[in-house]
């Protein structure tokens, strides 16, 4: 796990400033915007890690040569894109107004990284128009989800629920002088977030198909049935895929697919390639804990193993 443990220092300076950062919002936005920091803080144990989000910018070393100060503001700046986001969804996904209070702290998150942003990239820059781009792939996608099998139609459409954290890979090759690596660069991001997706939506989906929320795992499953939109999914008619059809090992082919696909864009980015590798495998450890467990409850019955297990 070189592609997280080379850059942990870093990381803590960088959250670290993050820190200071959101200590200077007036009072309560201060100790609420610190509260939903912590949440996310990769320094800190029990934390949601979101390792793409701040670790991309020090994975552009692989390619282009960037000096640690700019690295960090980078890096920085996508923490606070990652807060901001992260914000529009639970605004979202809320009912009555649950996290409206959350609306003036994602404002100031803006602020932060718009001001990094600034400092970096003049006004006539290039990445200004890529982050308009970004930000508008961002909204029709997560618009449009709930109408959609992106999954099986558009499986770029999930990457681009989190565009923004492309700002990042972008902006370092266009402060390195790189600007012809951007497309590539930009597909071989796309493609790992649309695997890590796939893992998120196997931590997600008993929660997702209460929610009725766009589920990876859900869509396989529903495509692998035939199903119409009408027809409903149950837990039972899921785990019954899972467990005892071995769907899941179908779902792990898929992300074999996707490696592959990394593989041939040829971008040299040994540490996200890395970072992409380890969620593949992570799928894969699920699908064969998925059969190991199968084969020592077989002779228990499958009725016990389904009603008696969480996710296994």
């Amino acid at each position: 796990m070189t592609w997280l443990t080379a850059h942990e220092n870093q990381l803590h300076i960088v959250f670290e400033e993050a820190k200071e950062a959101v200590r200077q919002f007036p009072t309560p936005l201060d100790q609420l915007g610190l509260a939903y920091l912590a949440k996310f803080d990769a320094s800190r144990e029990g934390t949601t890690k979101n390792y793409i989000c701040y670790l991309l910018p020090y994975w552009m070393e692989d390619i282009s040569e960037l000096r640690a100060e700019t690295l960090n503001k980078l890096s920085l700046a996508n923490i606070f894109v990652m807060l901001y986001y992260f914000i529009q969804d639970d605004i979202m996904d809320a009912a009555k107004g649950e996290h409206a209070s959350k609306l003036p702290l994602a404002n100031l998150f803006h602020f932060q990284f718009l001001s990094i942003y600034r400092e970096l990239f003049p006004s006539d820059s290039p990445f200004w128009s890529y982050y308009e781009t970004y930000i508008l792939e961002w909204a029709q996608s997560v618009t449009n989800e709930q109408q959609s099998d992106y999954f099986h139609q558009d499986k770029l459409q999930i990457a681009k629920k989190a565009s923004p954290v492309k700002n990042a890979s972008t902006g370092a090759l266009l402060l390195a002088n790189q600007s012809h690596l951007i497309p590539a660069v930009t597909a071989a991001v796309e493609q790992t977030l649309v695997t890590l997706q796939m893992l998120d939506d196997w931590a997600d989906w008993e929660e997702d198909l209460v929610d009725g929320s766009y589920n990876c795992l859900l869509s396989s499953i529903r495509n692998t049935l035939q199903l119409s939109t009408a027809d409903a999914l149950t837990p039972e008619l899921i785990k019954k895929q899972l467990y005892v059809h071995d769907m899941f090992a179908a779902y792990a082919g898929i992300a074999d697919a996707h490696h592959e696909h990394l593989l041939s864009l040829a971008v040299g980015m040994g540490q996200l390639t890395a970072f992409h590798d380890s969620l593949v495998q992570n799928i894969h450890r699920v699908a064969n804990e998925i059969k190991d467990r199968r084969a020592a409850l077989l002779s228990g019955g499958f009725y016990y193993f389904l009603s008696n297990n969480d996710k296994f």
